[in-house]
């Protein structure tokens, strides 16, 4: 099995990931920014099935992606699979809009990704490597708000294509849209279950939904340039406002 580097991997989805890909056989290296408690705990709890460690970064500071990738092959060798799950999601729209917060949300969610994925390219990989991006049901499914995080998420959505062709045969790269995952700190549980309720399939996706698609996207050699998205069709069911933001049915 292989190494695996998760960015934003000590809470939430980014953990359920972790989990999985360590029961799967995959070593896992823990990225985290803020939530250094959090990673330790989930390491040591890893490394009862598998070898985890974990490694902090800022990814807003560009010099901290660049060097992310190197740090981290120093601790169990070359990194086999790279996701790329780490997000910033903070709220606005065309009014509130301000290039302060849309930079930030570029360089988090588009620009170090990228950088992840260059140095990830640069390695000596004896197998095939594998890149999974993970984005947002909102690329098929927009309304006005959270504009930067959509506009950073829409541009790594956009580089999903180009960079499978251009690192094949060597590297697959692919994507996974969510839908409404885990309940937000933003809006009340009642809430996030009722829109769960809404979905064509009457029910949305969970964070184990998400952690499954990564290691069937891992695992699935003849794949690559796709976006699965995992969203109980979340994304035919268009509203005029975000889930945290309105009622729209």
């Amino acid at each position: 099995m292989g190494v695996a580097l998760v960015t934003g991997g000590a809470k939430r989805i980014g953990a359920e990931i972790c989990r999985a890909l360590a029961n799967a056989g995959h070593s896992i290296i823990i990225h985290y920014r803020s939530s250094g408690e959090a990673a330790t705990e989930l390491s040591e709890e890893l490394n009862k099935v598998s070898k985890s460690a974990t490694i902090m970064a800022d990814l807003e500071n560009l010099e901290d992606a660049k060097s992310l990738l190197p740090k981290a092959v120093q601790i169990f060798g070359p990194i086999d699979i790279l996701i790329n799950n780490a997000s910033m999601f903070e709220y606005d729209n065309i009014d509130s809009l301000n290039s302060d917060l849309f930079n930030r949300s570029i360089a988090t969610n588009t620009l170090a990704p990228i950088l992840l994925i260059q140095a990830f390219a640069e390695q000596s990989l004896e197998g095939q490597g594998c890149i999974i991006n993970l984005l947002d049901q909102k690329l098929e499914n927009p309304n006005p708000d959270y504009l930067s995080y959509t506009a950073s998420k829409t541009a790594l959505a956009g580089l999903v294509e180009p960079l499978a062709i251009g690192l094949a045969p060597e590297i697959r790269v692919n994507g996974i849209a969510p839908g409404l995952t885990l309940p937000s700190p933003h809006a009340p549980v009642s809430e996030f279950e009722r829109l769960h309720d809404k979905t064509p399939l009457e029910r949305g996706a969970t964070a184990r939904d998400i952690s499954e698609a990564v290691v069937f996207l891992i695992g699935a050699q003849a794949v690559t340039g796709q976006v699965l998205f995992v969203d109980g069709g979340e994304r035919l069911h268009p509203r005029d406002t975000d889930v945290l933001y309105g009622r729209g049915e």
